[in-house]
């Protein structure tokens, strides 16, 4: 056997590992999403059960949030990161933090949307949340009734924000997270069922 055989049957043996390993990292990395998109299904089972149970939001409130969620899990996990909060606030009976953090969604879609179509370099160079509502509006992104919406659900976020003790009745809380759902909606253009 010269030298040129035992190489070559080092570099059969080394590619014959290497593939080995691959097949079994491609096998470990399968189980592993398997077992996460079984806690995922086990998580929104158990969120569907629990939001189900809440009387004092309207069970469309709690579907859309659901919906939202999973059109996110996966195509913008940080979006589907901060739906989940604004669910678990609300579940910790936090609606006034979570319709915050809505808010704070809204508007973080709306710089990633100016960003993307060029009208400034970075978040720091974009308007403030009213102002990126108005160059929604004026660029046709959303219409004059989802402008209403955000104006009035970026209100309701300066009363939490911005106030000791702020007054938002609950039909004021569940008109802006309808709000908030309504221009997620409509700056994604995710299509949803009637």
């Amino acid at each position: 056997m010269g030298k040129k055989d035992v190489l070559l049957g080092a570099v059969l043996i080394l590619a014959i590992a290497g593939f080995i390993w691959a097949i079994n990292e491609r096998s470990k990395r399968q189980l592993a999403e398997l077992k996460l998109n079984k806690i995922n299904e086990n998580y929104l089972k158990l969120l569907s059960d629990f939001l189900e149970t809440r009387t004092d939001i309207p069970d469309s409130l709690k579907t859309q949030l659901i919906d939202l969620r999973k059109e996110y899990s996966g195509i913008d996990d940080a979006i589907a990161i901060r739906l989940q909060d604004v669910v678990d606030l609300i579940q910790m009976e936090k609606e006034k933090i979570a319709l915050e953090k809505l808010a704070l969604i809204v508007e973080n879609i709306l710089k990633d949307k100016y960003i993307s179509e060029g009208k400034a370099r970075d978040r720091k160079s974009c308007p403030s949340f009213h102002g990126l509502i108005r160059k929604a509006k004026e660029f046709n992104w959303i219409k004059l009734h989802h402008f209403n919406f955000s104006m009035f659900l970026k209100e309701k976020r300066n009363e939490e924000v911005h106030e000791l003790i702020p007054d938002i009745s609950d039909n004021e809380i569940i008109i802006a997270f309808f709000s908030g759902i309504e221009i997620i909606y409509q700056l994604r253009g995710i299509k949803r069922a009637a």
